[in-house]
């Protein structure tokens, strides 16, 4: 099996090579990465060196010659916070939307068998009430969240259109280390701000609900979307990835945190306005 990771170089890419090369012993990985965060290192060695190959470009100059023979694409790369989509939010629909659609026409028309897209669980917006299911409508309040209902429409035409398999996974927000870990996501942020400056800032009252995921287990949730089988009906498949015991208030996350780290650990939140 030939696979090509886009975005391999990031947060949640190192690991995901990692499971896969485990699970497919005989695959071949291609990363396409533009290696804006590449020397981002967590760990004392570059996770590349378990890729069969890697090519340094822009998601969005990808050609389709390049998908020659690809079995199965997990498309990783984007524009991948709400910060940066809110100050750059054409590229960002431009890379998270426009180029994935255009990704997965050409492997469509490449015959690549599997697509599967890192979409999010942002595509809910605000949830008052319940936890969102895959039956509730989508509510994106930012440009991240716009740009990736965008991509998961367009994805639905292609898979409608051909035989590839896509799945967007929504994934829960990331956490754990990698070995390019990411300190801008609520947990993360968390352990590295107690760990280094003994203070927790919560940036809310406390009590918006975040659910979470382990990078490990995005990866295995990925692994499953590449071999899933697809009926006819369901060749586009979105669907939340996460635990139900996994979501948790912010305050209650800060709360977590500063018990487990020894030491006096002060926190602070915004109060709710009166």
């Amino acid at each position: 099996m030939r696979i090509m990771i886009t975005g391999n170089m990031g947060y949640v890419g190192p690991g995901v090579v990692q499971h896969l090369k485990a699970s497919f012993l005989s695959s071949k990985i291609v990363g396409v990465d533009s290696g804006i965060f590449g020397h981002c290192l967590t760990a004392d060695y570059h996770p590349e060196r378990r890729i069969d190959s890697q090519v340094y470009l822009d998601v969005r100059d990808i050609d389709e010659e390049m998908l020659e023979g690809i079995d199965a694409i997990v498309h990783l790369a984007a524009v991948s916070n709400d910060p940066m989509g809110l100050r750059y939010e054409a590229v960002t629909e431009e890379v998270n939307q426009n180029a994935t659609i255009r990704l997965a026409e050409m492997a469509a028309r490449r015959g690549v068998k599997h697509f599967v897209f890192a979409s999010s669980c942002s595509v809910y917006g605000f949830a008052n009430g319940s936890a969102r299911s895959e039956e509730d409508a989508v509510n994106p309040l930012t440009a991240y969240a716009r740009s990736k209902v965008g991509a998961e429409i367009g994805l639905k035409r292609v898979a409608g259109n051909s035989d590839i398999v896509v799945t967007a996974l929504r994934f829960a927000t990331a956490c754990g280390f990698s070995s390019r870990t990411r300190l801008d996501l609520v947990l993360n942020d968390f352990v590295a701000s107690a760990l280094a400056t003994r203070h927790i800032a919560v940036l809310s009252d406390g009590t918006p609900w975040r659910p979470l995921i382990h990078v490990s287990d995005m990866a295995r949730a990925i692994e499953w979307a590449i071999i899933r089988p697809a009926l006819s009906d369901d060749r586009f498949l979105a669907i939340n990835v996460g635990r139900d015991d996994w979501n948790y208030q912010v305050a209650e996350l800060a709360e977590a945190v500063s018990s487990l780290i020894p030491g006096n650990i002060r926190q602070n939140q915004q109060q709710r306005p009166a």
